[in-house]
């Protein structure tokens, strides 16, 4: 019995064995040939070679190690790709419905290590959707460590990433379905960097320590940064007209509620907060160019256009600071003007057609310190859906040396203000597409300014004395005056609909404060 019961065991061990070196043998090998030159038929001009084969019978899967990828020398391809994969696992395929009705349903897929180099065409012209000849379920689809280096044959535009981890779930596309975004399910993502340059190469946009959840909806980034490529006077002279350079800096955003497939299908942008800690901006324009004559949009008209929808409930911006650097046209140099200790919360930006029945606003409420100076706070307030763009703003500043505006003043307005100091404004001021009006009142005291040559920057010369003095007869030296009522400026500026919002808000101000200065 012993006996029989050993040459069972032995037989069972060997069948089992011999199936063993048949698959690794024959069926591995043969599989591998056949996947490969399935796929070196169906891509023609590329070149795709795998290593190693390993087939799990038991568990119904596969695996695919050391993929390499290249064009095929001879043929002049497009796009130029090379890439390799360390592994391609797939896991759980029912044959049943593979075999006898034509459907691929498969549990897992896994890209592992993966990299791709080379150069593509970023037209914009796509040619017409893939349709699926099959039908297709895959409820994983993994790939991790994913890093992708792919420039533009013909621009500077260029793509990197680094570390990636994509998760796709439940993938199903119908037979004779078209393939885009919309089979997919929902996804999840990471990186350790992404890294964009734009096609005129002026701008590189990158993004540090980047997170997706599909299961709480926030989009995460430790860093987002958009950085000019060239230096302030280098960018401007590659422009024929007046450009903002910006180079901006945000620090630990969140962007909560938000669905990255439906932004990936529709364009749609939609999230209950966006939370940024901390954001460092600085803009330059180069007014010595050529000025372009073409009109602005609105602040809600900019929202309005927007192919997409946009709904987000608020936008906290917890720190941070902008500089503003500007070359007027006659000046030496540019001025500069700073807002530093920043923080902004944004409520109810959206293009929802709602609006257009039920009445609904959005505000803008910041703060910050005036040339690290003086607390100046803003409250912005605009209908959504407005024919008009009707909205008010009103503000307040803080108590100030007037000669902190010395370096916007001498190279914008060519005066220096050798004293004076602000013991507070308040405006308020309602606009429309068309005019602001409004009123402010400033106080302050011992004001007494010279002007600059706008030549040699001197305030010296006769002729300068003499503006000098003139002006200082014009401009009223205090508000109130001893014995007298606060004289209340006037706000009325028509809007240049070639200028952008926040000119607007700019110069409306600007004619409250001359009416109180000047006589």
């Amino acid at each position: 019995m012993k006996r029989l019961l050993y040459k069972i065991l032995i037989g069972i061990a060997a069948g089992v064995l011999l199936v063993f070196l048949l698959k690794i043998f024959l069926l591995e090998p043969w599989v591998k040939e056949k996947i490969q030159s399935a796929i070196n038929e169906s891509t023609g001009a590329y070149l795709v070679e795998i290593e190693k084969v390993h087939i799990s019978i038991y568990r119904s899967g596969i695996e695919l190690k050391n993929i390499s990828l290249q064009s095929k020398p001879e043929q002049n391809v497009e796009p130029d790709i090379t890439g390799e994969i360390e592994s391609l696992t797939i896991k759980r395929i029912n044959l049943i419905k593979a075999l006898f009705k034509k459907d691929i349903d498969i549990g897992e897929v896994t890209f592992t290590n993966s990299y791709l180099k080379g150069k593509i065409s970023f037209s914009g012209k796509s040619g017409p959707a893939g349709v699926s000849p099959l039908n297709i379920r895959v409820d994983n689809l993994v790939f991790n460590q994913i890093n992708l280096d792919i420039a533009s044959d013909s621009t500077a535009q260029y793509y990197a990433l680094t570390e990636g981890v994509l998760k796709i779930y439940a993938l199903q596309v119908e037979k004779l379905d078209s393939l885009s975004p919309a089979i997919i399910g929902s996804l999840e993502f990471e990186a350790g960097e992404f890294v964009s340059v734009s096609p005129d190469s002026m701008y590189t946009i990158s993004a540090r320590d980047i997170n997706y959840s599909a299961a709480s909806n926030i989009l995460a980034a430790g860093i987002f940064s958009v950085h000019p490529n060239y230096t302030n006077y280098e960018f401007t002279a590659r422009h024929q007209f007046e450009t903002d350079r910006i180079e901006a800096l945000f620090s630990r955003v969140s962007v909560h509620g938000f669905s990255a497939v439906n932004y990936i299908v529709s364009g749609d942008l939609i999230s209950s907060f966006i939370e940024i800690g901390e954001m460092d901006m600085k803009v330059f324009r180069d007014k010595r160019k050529e000025f372009r004559h073409v009109n602005k949009p609105s602040l809600q008209e900019l929202i309005y256009d927007y192919p997409g929808n946009i709904h987000i409930d608020s936008i906290a911006v917890s720190g941070g600071g902008i500089t503003y650097r500007e070359h007027a046209r006659e000046a030496n140099d540019y001025g500069m003007i700073s807002f530093n200790n920043f923080n902004a919360l944004i409520c109810t930006i959206s293009n929802d057609t709602i609006y257009k029945t039920e009445e609904a606003f959005m505000e803008i409420k910041a703060e910050a310190l005036l040339m690290d100076t003086a607390r100046i706070t803003l409250l912005f307030k605009g209908r959504i859906f407005d024919s008009q763009s009707t909205f008010s703003l009103q503000g307040s500043l803080s108590g100030m040396e007037v000669g902190a505006l010395n370096p916007i003043l001498e190279n914008n307005a060519f005066i220096f203000a050798e004293s004076g100091k602000i013991e507070e404004m308040n405006f308020s001021l309602t606009a429309n597409n068309t005019k602001a009006t409004g009123s402010i009142n400033l106080l302050y005291h011992d004001l007494n300014i010279k002007v600059i040559n706008r030549e040699t920057d001197e305030t010296t010369g006769l002729k300068e004395r003499l503006i000098s003095f003139i002006a200082n007869m014009v401009v009223i030296d205090e508000n109130p005056k001893p014995g007298k009522d606060v004289r209340v400026g006037i706000i009325d500026f028509e809007r240049d609909p070639e200028k952008f919002v926040f000119n607007y808000w700019v110069q409306s101000i600007l004619t409250g404060v001359k009416s109180s200065l000047l006589i």
